[in-house]
């Protein structure tokens, strides 16, 4: 490609051109003023380019690169814009031998605002939607069999400042994934499915596509403010990864991992699952394609290293990264109840979700220009996916109890918001009782309505205070898109994947229930999802938020995904204008 400057252009008149032309940040964009982002301008289906105009505001934009990825197509980018507070339009006026073409994207920029929170914790559940929220409660505070009423609420919903409910969507789909989903929160943007704070572009490499600042970034560059990331996924997974990095691609792993120490967010704090990314090529169990070892660079750069919970609870420093596996932390069962050794391995002291939030906090909470957390649960989703409800309900508990301490610890530091939401949705439901002294598989032992009864979770309770997942009335539950698989109704100390493959290969390649799970007693459920889908997959349903502290008032009524972004903006008086 051969760089040109842009710096005047010729205006043309003529037929409508065929040329198809995009700008981004797309149409309709809103965005913080000073946030920053890469102005792209592309034109495809471009016939012997002749001239472009490209105006701000009315205004000749200047110091714009001219491109050609294709020979037809014809792009300008200009890196590291931002605007002002109130409305904006870039108009492109292209010629080619087609004739002329005129291209608008308007834009609005938020002024800030008076700033209220100093702190901010930001809790994900990964597939959280209300439903799976409400499943959670109805397992951790049955309802009392003496007058149906529920026995308690979970922490998230309970003293609350305020709530609302929250739709998603993506930039190129009515559907969404955790990638872009995340980015939403993180950049006020609609994104790509599987993209990470970047606009769409027309080259192949996925790490040069237009970036959009998320407020992490923000905040680092205008406030100082300190930086956290925790999750119980691996690493460079993408919710995590849309708190810190730029790829048109969540699969680029290895980049991410790079970006969380070279990147402009730099977190203080990193609190995570799989350390496959981070750890040389030579390296067992390394997926990573160079030398490169951010274990030991990182305590270079000034972090202390810890990989258990002993050390994580023994740690006192300003910098903390942390690895707990090679992969995923196992699920909360696995850890506490069901222990299996093929399950945790070499990882027999992993920490739990309220530990990391709390060492997080205490960390983050020694620079006085405040801090942004972002804790994500993301094994909830994990155990969707695959259709394994009483894991994935579980961890919610777990996510439940690190709630609870940092309501306690807004209460004690008035300036701090905390908020509780998901990602996007799965379709998990309740719609009986089952009766497990008939064992596993059995449609009669399922009660609906009144013979439902009344489940009791509870009798038995583990080292946390969790209830024991067997018990001898247990929830019917389903989900709404699945592809074949068995049911038992029950679920098992050891995990299995719903599908196997049906051992075809080209066009006839599919899934096809696990003959172990059939085996166990089951009803075989015929699916509703492509045969080439081996798992439950995300939906469109909407997702609870819940606030609590300073600048709750934000977050009320229904929201788009993207306003959670301007709102924690708003409660923390971001001026994006501004540098430290």
């Amino acid at each position: 490609m051969r760089p040109l400057l842009l710096t005047a252009a010729l205006l043309m008149t003529g037929a409508a051109s065929a040329a198809d032309l995009k700008v981004y940040p797309y149409d309709g964009s809103r965005l913080l003023a000073g946030q920053r982002f890469d102005l792209r301008i592309e034109a495809e289906n471009v016939k012997n380019y002749k001239s472009a105009t490209i105006r701000l505001d009315g205004k000749l934009i200047e110091g714009l690169v001219q491109t050609n990825t294709k020979e037809t197509s014809t792009e300008w980018t200009l890196r590291d814009q931002s605007i002002t507070p109130g409305a904006h339009s870039v108009s492109v006026v292209f010629s080619d031998d087609a004739g002329v073409q005129t291209k608008v994207a308007r834009w609005t920029a938020d002024a800030p605002a008076t700033a209220k929170a100093k702190k901010v914790i930001l809790f994900i559940g990964d597939g959280m939607s209300w439903n799976v929220m409400n499943a959670a409660k109805m397992v951790a505070f049955p309802y009392n069999p003496a007058n149906g009423m529920s026995t308690g609420k979970l922490a998230m919903e309970s003293d609350l400042s305020s709530m609302a409910s929250v739709t998603t969507s993506s930039y190129d789909s009515a559907l969404a994934d955790s990638a872009n989903t995340a980015s939403s929160i993180a950049s006020g943007q609609k994104i790509l499915v599987n993209a990470l704070n970047v606009y769409p572009d027309n080259t192949e490499n996925t790490l040069d596509n237009p970036r959009i600042e998320p407020i992490t970034g923000i905040l680092r560059r205008t406030t100082g403010a300190s930086i956290g990331i925790v999750s119980d996924a691996f690493g460079t997974d993408a919710t995590p990864a849309a708190f810190s990095a730029h790829t048109r691609r969540r699969g680029d792993y290895q980049s991410i991992a790079d970006q969380y120490f070279q990147g402009e967010v730099k977190p203080d704090v990193l609190l995570i699952g799989g350390s496959r990314d981070f750890i040389p090529s030579t390296a067992a169990g390394s997926r990573r394609k160079d030398t490169t070892d951010w274990i030991a660079d990182s305590q270079k750069l000034g972090y202390n290293f810890v990989s258990t919970r002993t050390e994580l609870l023994a740690a006192n420093s300003n910098k903390l990264f942390g690895l707990f596996n090679i992969d995923n932390v196992p699920s909360y069962l696995d850890r506490v109840q069901y222990k299996g050794e093929n399950t945790l391995k070499d990882f027999k002291d992993m920490p739990y979700l309220w530990d990391s939030t709390q060492k997080a906090v205490e960390t983050l909470e020694k620079n006085p220009d405040g801090f942004f957390l972002m804790v994500e649960s993301g094994m909830i989703d994990k155990f969707e996916h695959p259709l394994d409800w009483q894991r994935a309900v579980w961890n919610v508990l777990e996510l439940d109890k690190a709630v609870a301490w940092a309501k306690d610890y807004a209460k004690k530091n008035p300036d701090t918001l905390v908020l509780v939401t998901a990602d996007h949705a799965h379709s998990l439901t309740v719609f009986g009782g089952y009766d497990t002294s008939k064992g596993p598989g059995q449609r009669n032992a399922v009660g609906i309505y009144e013979a439902a009864g009344f489940p009791t979770y509870g009798d038995k309770r583990d080292v946390n205070g969790f209830p024991l997942p067997e018990t001898a009335r247990t929830y019917a539950v389903g989900f709404g898109a699945t592809p074949d698989y068995c049911e038992t109704y029950l679920g098992r100390a050891e995990f299995l994947d719903p599908t196997v493959s049906n051992g075809k290969t080209g066009a006839e390649a599919g899934f096809v229930p696990n003959p172990k799970i059939c085996a166990e007693g089951a009803v075989q459920r015929v699916g509703n999802l492509p045969t080439s889908a081996n798992q439950g997959v995300h939906t469109a349903d909407p997702l609870p938020l819940f606030a609590f502290g300073a600048g709750a008032e934000n977050f009320m009524g229904v929201m788009d995904q993207t306003e959670i972004f301007f709102g924690i903006a708003k409660a923390m008086g971001l001026d994006g204008r501004k540098n430290k």
